[in-house]
């Protein structure tokens, strides 16, 4: 099977024999997703069962109508042991650089700004494709589109327009953990409200609660310093005793989780 051989058709068809079997057909969904991972593993030369793939997407939601599941991008590589990282917020040098270090490039883009010179199927936002190279000298970038079966050249312009629509969300698969470079998604521009700066403390205690709690259920118990033979942690106290320092790392983790649901685009409201 060489790199463009249609993968969609193949997931196509093993979908409609699950969907047979199952009778199911209402969460079809797109497969954009599945197709794109399919691609890559055939590059990376490893073995795949399409049913599996299918299946698997089935089994943890991965399949949506409206629109794909930007975090489940990349989780059917995951489970062929492909080391993968997540960024928003992502430009075309960060692209370029995981090109150069031989990774492959999952972006969601809304395919209407894509294809802005010749319109084609609408498959909207959070549609993913895969890039294959960008040519700095032509303005182009090239990608693997499951949706037309083949590789499409973009325009650069184009491609940043359709990609910003997914805050230029970037899956890149690593060919080594080494290459792991942690990026959180900076939300420093994110302010909380007052509606819910409330829950700030109350999620910090709830989270030394919940790992106090994992930390019991594995045999360990408060101890004056930690001693990891006897399963003994200064930490296993209630929250309220612990010194600020000990409680800040709980706060920031609060914090940061509360600013990263607004800048993600979702709301909370108090009922």
């Amino acid at each position: 099977m060489e790199p463009e051989t249609s993968f969609k058709n193949l997931i196509n068809n093993t979908e409609m024999k699950v969907s047979e079997e199952q009778q199911t057909a209402k969460d079809n969904g797109k497969q954009c997703i599945v197709t794109c991972e399919a691609f890559i593993l055939k590059r990376r030369n490893i073995e795949f069962n399409p049913e599996d793939l299918v299946s698997s997407s089935r089994e943890n939601q991965w399949f949506k109508n409206e629109r794909t599941p930007l975090h489940a991008i990349g989780q059917l590589l995951i489970k062929h042991n492909l080391p993968i990282t997540r960024k928003y917020n992502s430009t075309i040098d960060d692209i370029k650089y995981c090109l150069a270090l031989d990774n492959d490039i999952i972006v969601a883009v809304n395919t209407q700004k894509l294809y802005a010179e010749k319109p084609m199927i609408d498959e909207g936002v959070n549609h993913a494709v895969v890039v294959t190279s960008i040519d700095a000298k032509t303005g182009t970038v090239s990608i693997y589109d499951p949706e037309h079966e083949k590789g499409e050249v973009i325009p650069s312009a184009h491609f940043q327009n359709a990609w910003k629509d997914s805050l230029n969300y970037m899956v890149r698969v690593l060919r080594s953990v080494t290459e792991y470079n942690p990026e959180p998604i900076n939300v420093d521009d994110i302010s909380i409200n007052d509606d819910v700066n409330e829950l700030w403390e109350a999620i910090a205690e709830n989270l030394h609660d919940v790992w106090a709690k994992q930390r019991m259920k594995e045999g360990w118990t408060y101890g004056p310093e930690r001693n990891d033979s006897l399963k003994q942690h200064p930490d296993i106290i209630p929250y309220c005793s612990l010194k600020d320092s000990e409680k800040e790392y709980d706060r920031l983790m609060a914090q940061n989780t509360l600013k990263l649901v607004q800048k993600l685009g979702f709301t909370i409201k108090k009922r």
